[in-house]
């Protein structure tokens, strides 16, 4: 013990900055961690889906060499027919509606009460 006399306002104010400072970069520091996330997560995103395109528009080709050979490929047997395509666009309602849902769900948590 020094006998340093120290008031409950200096000492109030010294822990209250470093509170204060601490929440600010903890709030800072969340902040850029949903923001990588959100990229990351639209960058899977965009990556799976040029994936399926791309699959697509091969199988596509595919079907046209076929269509134009001799003889031509009946309809029956071509890859991609319209129950491809209306798979296809359900499945990418489906995985957007998800994906949104994530995000928001990521960028405004629910907050507990208590």
């Amino acid at each position: 013990m020094t006998g340093e006399v120290v008031t409950i306002a200096a000492e109030e104010g010294r822990i209250g900055n470093a509170v204060e400072s601490a929440t600010a970069r903890s709030i800072t520091a969340d902040i850029w961690l949903r923001v990588a996330m959100v990229v990351v997560v639209c960058g899977i995103f965009i990556w799976l889906n040029w994936r399926v395109i791309d699959f697509v528009q091969q199988a596509l080709r595919l079907d046209l060499e076929r269509m134009q050979a001799t003889p031509p490929l009946p309809p029956e047997h071509r890859l991609v027919t319209s129950n491809v395509v209306m798979a296809l666009i359900g499945a990418t309602v489906v995985q957007t509606g998800v994906g949104f849902i994530a995000i928001t769900s990521y960028l405004f948590p629910k907050r507990l009460n208590g």
